[in-house]
């Protein structure tokens, strides 16, 4: 069956944040160095707020939900101290969001910017501009080189590594419990990857994928694709489609993020139908979880293993609580971020407004998880050795 189009989830990170004591409505306060921060390097630089309060979210994309839940929150949490929220879309282009900091600068009446960044270096000197200018700025999803307010980012090579962890996992258990998952000539389990290489985190991510897949004594990688953006969906199914046909014996696959695993899993759907398989002895494992339907997708399948081809997911930080969400949106039409009000908390913190403190240039890791349908877990959190420092670099794959 053909799927329609799903907006891919967000493109730095889609994340979510694990709070040490943030009240849901932002009113409580929060300094800087709780355990699982990060200072940046050099010497604290003096910042003086403009006293502007406007803040733009700088994103990638203003149509991908994850990302617009986690710039939404920010932006309700700043509201609820009498700012003024606006998000920018910078239509996918890096330069796009250079731009918009000059325009922020320009403009006179911004206080503080949010940007989900596509290429740290490009935006360093306008940041820097951004600083004097008195307008602080804080990153989600990326770790720049230089110093601004804070920002909030992830292990995404971690991501990778224990999405192809869970998976072996799963291939393990499901053969042991008397599934029919074939292998190849060498007895190694066949798996296709969907990545996405266009920003530094999706190359760390891929790089991880494919070194721990050919690091595997199980597993064995016979096809790479990419898709993402827009027509994620419609694409990851299109290239699960073709995948299946050049390879009849593949049953895992690793996703980039939850639009590429259900396009996936509805390919696979389609072909289990028309070979009579059941969708038990077929595995897609996203690195990503923050997707409402794939959530539901979830959910029916750790009840039925034969219920759709999702197995299993790697993700990062917590959800939201019921009080958070229920101060937020109680219909739960609008899902609450905790990293969004972590955002707005670095921001209002080095501006001294809400009662909020932060030391400027001081960061935060997610703590990152994954698991499988058999329930078993993996974990990481800042602080312990990272595994994949060797996939953090720009030409170890791709």
């Amino acid at each position: 069956m053909k799927i329609r189009k799903f907006l891919a989830i967000t493109l730095a990170a889609l994340m979510v944040f694990a709070l040490a004591a943030c009240s849901g409505n932002g009113g409580g306060q929060q300094g800087g160095g709780e355990e699982g921060s990060e200072q940046g390097g050099g010497e604290e630089a003096a910042f003086t707020w403009n006293g502007q309060k406007e803040v733009w979210a700088i994103l990638p994309t203003t149509g991908v939900p994850g990302l617009m839940m986690h710039a939404d929150s920010m932006g309700w949490v700043m509201e609820q101290q009498g700012w003024t929220y606006v998000a920018k879309d910078a239509e996918g282009n890096p330069a796009n969001q250079v731009t918009f900091v000059e325009d922020a600068i320009a403009a006179g009446n911004v206080g503080a910017l949010m940007i989900a960044a596509m290429d740290t270096p490009m935006l360093e000197d306008v940041c820097n501009q951004a600083r004097a200018a008195g307008i602080a700025v804080d990153f989600l999803g990326a770790a720049p080189d230089y110093e601004i307010a804070g920002y909030i980012a992830t292990k995404y090579s971690i991501t990778g590594m224990f999405a192809v962890q869970a998976a072996e996992d799963w291939v393990k258990q499901r053969v042991a419990e008397g599934g029919n998952v074939p292998t190849n000539a060498d007895g190694k389990y066949e798996v296709a990857v969907d990545y996405y290489l266009d920003i530094t985190d999706g190359i760390y991510r891929s790089n991880a994928i494919v070194g721990t897949l050919e690091e595997s004594e199980t597993l064995v990688c016979v096809s790479t694709t990419q898709s993402y953006g827009n027509s994620a969906q419609q694409d990851a199914y299109d290239n699960a489609q073709a995948v299946l046909a050049a390879h009849p014996d593949c049953r895992i696959f690793i996703a980039y993020e939850p639009d590429e695993a259900m396009g996936a899993a509805s390919a696979i759907a389609d072909y289990a139908a028309q070979k009579n398989l059941d969708l038990a002895d077929f595995a897609v494992l996203p690195c990503y979880f923050e997707d409402p339907t794939f959530q539901q997708m979830y959910a029916e399948v750790v009840e039925n293993h034969s219920a759709n081809a999702i197995k299993g997911y790697s993700s990062y930080g917590a959800t939201a609580t019921e009080e958070q969400q229920n101060t937020y949106d109680p219909t739960g039409a609008k899902a609450y971020s905790p990293t969004g009000e972590k955002l707005a908390i670095i921001l209002l913190g080095v501006c001294g407004e809400g009662g909020y403190t932060w030391n400027y240039g001081e960061a935060y890791f997610d703590d990152i998880s994954a698991t499988n349908v058999y329930g078993t877990q993996f974990s990481w959190k800042q602080g312990d050795v990272n595994p994949c420092e060797k996939y953090e670099v720009p030409n170890y794959l791709y």
